[in-house]
């Protein structure tokens, strides 16, 4: 609680010193208020804004208490996507409050609703956007991801079918292409690729992005396009990235926390939760169409295409090169982590299993409760 007393008062000095100048350039400032007087004459917003960055506070703390990344380590190339594999049971129930009330699912299903023609999910991760797909608009699903855990409880939500498949392998593996449901059918790629809090745990997120963008289609498709696509119409949009993701913020006191706090919050969760998204979508080398933020700017929706040299007669060495890189990367991410990687993943195995363990006990006292009941 005295941690949490601390943070008030640093919060409330940062509101005294960088309130706006006042509308009269020759008036002095008037005298700085007491911490309380501040919280007093704040507005709801500002009040309710700092309970939640004390909460994010002593989050912060809790989850950095023994998340030490080890010697030899670079933390900014750490791969921690494995750490899903062991939360993937409890994932749902440990994001959805948070997702339910800040407007996240209203934003997932925004962002979904947009697919059109042949979609690819990548970094499904449990299925969280399973109920926004709109399969009137959709010829065939394809939900990937390098997690088994993880796909197997998203399997839970979906009736597999012959418009809808589960593939379990990684994003930055070459991509299987949309499925031909007629012999004769030539599927060039994808017509939309959606990937929602994927940036965050991927080692390579530039490369990701470029690995998506190989499997999209050059071509475009009709807005209203589904399983029979309408000719009638004027409209068509090309080929397309969705994506939903978070990191840094527009407000560099926000940055701090999420620096501060974004190793241990990596190792707890497999995410880093301070990349520069907007950043990563630049140096990725693809089209950005349009960027939406929200959350203080830590909610990032963009929309991504092909560029121009990934296009026509071009396309394939592009790709080509995409591969390339990836496989250079990770080679040099594998010889810079080297044993101490290891050692990481191998205490996390050892947590998965306790973690299956504490779940299938806890199923059990859940079914000895319903029987004796």
């Amino acid at each position: 609680m005295s941690i949490l007393m601390l943070f008030n008062h640093a919060f409330a000095l940062i509101l005294a010193t960088s309130a706006p100048s006042p509308r009269n350039p020759f008036q002095k400032p008037a005298p700085a208020s007491s911490t309380a007087q501040i919280f007093r004459k704040a507005p709801r917003p500002i009040t309710v804004g700092y309970w939640l960055l004390g909460a994010f506070t002593c989050y912060g703390i809790f989850v950095y208490k023994g998340s030490v990344i080890p010697e030899g380590v670079d933390p900014a190339t750490l791969d921690v996507s494995y750490r899903y594999n062991v939360t993937a049971s409890t994932f749902d129930r440990e994001v959805d409050f948070w997702e339910r009330y800040s407007g996240m699912i209203k934003l997932r299903r925004e962002l979904v609703q947009q697919a059109r023609g042949n979609v690819l999910e990548a970094a499904v991760g449990t299925g969280r956007n399973s109920a926004f797909y709109e399969f009137d608009r959709i010829k065939s699903l394809t939900l990937l991801d390098q997690s088994k855990e993880m796909v197997a409880v998203a399997r839970l939500k979906w009736q597999e079918d012959e418009q809808c498949r589960f593939i379990t392998q990684s994003a930055l593996e070459p991509l299987p292409p949309p499925p031909r449901w007629e012999k004769e059918q030539v599927e060039e790629g994808y017509d939309t690729v959606i990937a929602t809090m994927s940036l965050c745990s991927t080692p390579m997120p530039e490369l990701f992005l470029r690995n998506l963008a190989s499997g999209l289609s050059d071509r475009s498709i009709h807005a209203d396009a589904s399983s029979a696509a309408s000719t009638d119409s004027d409209t068509k949009l090309p080929s397309r990235i969705l994506l939903l993701e978070h990191g840094r913020s527009y407000y560099s006191w926000m940055n701090k926390f999420l620096d501060w706090t974004a190793p241990g919050h990596a190792l707890h969760s497999g995410c880093w939760w301070n990349r520069d998204i907007g950043q990563i979508a630049e140096d990725s080398g693809l089209e950005v169409i349009r960027i939406r933020r929200k959350h203080f700017g830590t909610t990032w929706w963009l929309e991504l295409e092909l560029p121009v040299e990934a296009k026509g007669a071009k396309r394939q060495q592009w790709i080509d090169e995409t591969r390339r890189k990836i496989a250079a990367t990770k080679t040099e991410l594998e010889q810079k982590q080297g044993q101490a990687g290891k050692e990481m993943k191998k205490q996390d195995e050892e947590r998965r299993r306790a973690a299956e363990l504490e779940e299938w006990r806890r199923e059990q006292r859940e079914q000895m409760k319903r029987e004796k009941s």
